[in-house]
């Protein structure tokens, strides 16, 4: 059996699947299937008031793996600090990098 209670002794937060959340929706909007119903549903209402969201969100996934590539490639970078990442999903700095340089770094 599993300790649930944190240092401080309190129990960690319960997951509400009723709510949605930003990464999830990303995800949703990515092809991933990292996200609830509530998630996919806020999703499909942004994307009928803003019809290039789903396009806005795979070009700019596709620039960070354009943008990762070429630092661990050309530029010889190792180390990243990958920043508000949300939910995993394909193409995640970490995999980009280590794709192109696998001792490279990433926090």
């Amino acid at each position: 059996m599993t300790d649930r209670t944190s240092t401080s002794g309190e129990l960690p937060p319960e997951l509400n699947t009723g709510v949605p959340q930003t990464a999830r929706i990303w995800n949703y909007w990515l092809g991933g299937k990292d996200s609830f119903p509530v998630d996919r549903q806020v999703g499909d209402q942004i994307l009928e008031a803003f019809p290039a969201i789903v396009e806005n969100a795979r070009a700019s996934r596709a620039f960070l793996a354009r943008a990762v590539r070429y630092l661990a490639g050309e530029a010889g970078v190792r180390q990243f600090l990958d920043i508000g990442t949300g939910l995993p999903t394909a193409n995640n700095t970490h995999e980009v990098a280590q794709r192109v340089a696998p001792e490279s770094r990433i926090v």
